[in-house]
């Protein structure tokens, strides 16, 4: 079996210790490392800009930099590469510091044999890897926290708290913003006739279609079932947000090819608005809930804006 060499990239002044540490490391293994030098920061760095390197040996006082902030230039440029940091100075609160910045390891010159300089490259970069993977899965549950697992769009959670952003920006910029409550009429049929599966496909489709009615400051996120509520941020004009809802609505009622069938939905939306229609962001959520339930009683397949009179109207209509 052909073992990967370990591409090493030694920052260092003194060629008598870059001298050493090639030999260190060719005597315990000698078709086991690639070996680069660069006798300034700045040239290491360009070394690094390469992208080849699996390790950097970094002496923290050079020519062109001292110091903790040598380390601190070489992780912010290049954090996916380990670094073991090197020096003359055997100073345990200046090391626990330096592994507390990203160092992967502390080495002191002259205190270092070639079995341990080997472990110490092959240590740092397994660390980093289990470091690296700790981190995506992480990002991976954070991200699942906060989204719809189906469509991959947030969730509640992540709406009402980037609706909560939107609106604190809103009264600095002395804006509006909208919130559309959507539900499709007609899933329940897809899923009786062709079953869930294909209901779930109709969903994806669904949330795609609705992103790209969005510009990217805009937001779409599911809240269960069938049930979509989007931000639309920073408006000037309720003619804007118009716009949308009626670019939604066609949309939407276009045709949906799926599994080699063909279904039509439509889709029936609230909208409420702020500062208009609420402070309160669950207020507005619910304004516009109950604005798409009135769009829904009206034929379906439009639009509705809250209005408060409706409310006191037609609060018997919700219990029926």
């Amino acid at each position: 079996m052909k073992f990967k060499c370990i591409r090493v990239l030694l920052i260092e002044d003194c060629y008598d210790s870059v001298e050493l540490l090639r030999e260190q490391l060719m005597d315990a293994y000698s078709n086991g490392f690639e070996f680069e030098h660069a006798d300034r920061l700045s040239n290491g760095l360009k070394i690094l800009d390469r992208g080849e390197t699996d390790v950097v040996l970094l002496d923290i006082t050079l020519p062109d930099s001292h110091g903790l902030e040598t380390f601190t230039k070489v992780y912010t440029q290049f954090p996916d590469v380990p670094i073991l940091v090197m020096t003359n100075l055997d100073d345990e609160t200046f090391a626990v510091k330096a592994v507390q910045e990203g160092a992967q390891d502390y080495l002191v010159k002259g205190r270092v044999d070639s079995s341990l300089l080997v472990r110490s490259i092959r240590y740092a970069i397994e660390r980093h890897r289990t470091l690296k993977e700790l981190k995506k899965a992480q990002l991976r549950m954070q991200h699942l926290a906060h989204h719809d697992k189906l469509t991959n769009l947030p969730n509640r959670q992540l709406f009402l708290d980037i609706l909560g952003k939107s609106v604190a920006r809103a009264d600095r910029e002395g804006k509006m913003v909208a919130v559309l409550f959507l539900d499709l009429d007609g899933f329940k049929r897809v899923n009786d006739d062709f079953g869930h599966m294909v209901g779930d496909l109709l969903l994806q489709s669904v949330a795609e279609r609705l992103k790209n009615c969005m510009r990217e400051s805009d937001m779409v996120a599911r809240v269960g079932g069938d049930e979509f509520v989007i931000i639309v941020d920073s408006i000037h004009s309720v003619k804007d947000v118009t716009k949308v809802s009626e670019k939604i609505v066609k949309e939407i009622s276009g045709t949906f090819l799926l599994e080699g069938k063909e279904l039509f939905v439509t889709a029936s939306i609230g909208i409420s608005l702020y500062p208009h229609d609420s402070l309160d962001i669950e207020t507005l959520v619910k304004n516009a809930d109950f604005a798409m339930y009135i769009a829904k009683r009206q034929g379906k397949n439009n639009y509705h804006y809250y209005l408060s009179e409706l409310n006191r109207k037609d609060n018997n209509l919700m219990k029926s």
